[in-house]
């Protein structure tokens, strides 16, 4: 498998995606209902909670962190879904918003 599979947990979605792929670029291809902003890292709209496979995902940025801190998000696992990317192949990341 050349992919890896993001879950949707709040909408019941599975996706396998292509590693260099945005969260934002999956969630708009699968009708998931998951909000989003400026779609460029700057309103914190799109702030999800990675609940197993940050491996698989790009580090996180200077920008998203300054974001998270401006809206108060201080769990290791919040990210912002329009700045993060699949980096790996054969995954599973599990994604609650």
């Amino acid at each position: 498998m050349t992919t890896t599979r993001v879950e949707i947990i709040n909408d019941f979605l599975a996706i396998n995606v292509t590693p260099g792929k945005t969260i934002q670029d999956v969630v708009e291809a699968s009708g998931s209902a998951l909000p989003f902003g400026c779609r460029d890292g700057e309103c914190g709209t799109c702030v999800v909670m990675i609940e197993s496979g940050m491996e698989f995902m790009s580090p996180i940025n200077e920008k998203e962190k300054a974001v998270l801190k401006m809206v108060g998000e201080t769990s290791a696992k919040a990210r912002l879904a329009c700045q993060m990317k699949v980096v790996e192949h054969n995954g599973l990341v599990r994604i609650k918003y």
